[in-house]
């Protein structure tokens, strides 16, 4: 589960990294397909996600307790990627098209979020169980007679 979980967050973060390095070098470019009008907010947007890369990918590398623990604030800020996406599609900040891209990508993070929390609850599930079996006192033997 703990490299599964590495891998999502890593994919997670090679994504960010790819759109967010789009957005931040060719923020007119990107803006004409979702019709924003807003080209420098892409292109702030776009350097946001290339933090939120770095700071995935590193996380992705560190000890399981701590793995563990920056992966739900990690999905929080997926799912609040989602909510904003949702948001922004119904105030009508792009055009069809660009509306159809946005929500492309934020059912692709919703689904980062969904996974790595999955395989964060299924982690400490484990561990709680194996704590709990390992506390478990040994029964004494008793005898065939």
């Amino acid at each position: 589960m703990e490299q599964q979980l590495r891998a999502v967050l890593r994919i997670n973060a090679a994504t960010s990294a790819l759109g967010g390095l789009a957005a931040a070098v060719a923020p007119d470019t990107l803006d004409r397909l979702l019709d924003t009008g807003q080209p420098t907010a892409v292109r702030v947007v776009g350097a946001g996600l290339v933090s939120f890369a770095a700071w995935v990918f590193v996380v992705a590398r560190w000890p399981a307790h701590r793995l563990r623990h920056e992966t739900v604030s990690i999905s929080a800020g997926d799912a609040a990627w989602v909510v904003a996406s949702v948001g922004t599609i119904a105030l009508g900040w792009y055009s069809p098209g660009g509306a159809i891209v946005v929500a492309a990508v934020a059912a692709m993070v919703g689904s980062f979020a969904y996974r790595q929390a999955r395989l964060v609850r299924r982690m400490v599930d484990a561990r709680d169980h194996s704590t709990v079996t390992s506390a478990e006192p040994e029964r004494p033997k008793t005898s065939g007679a």
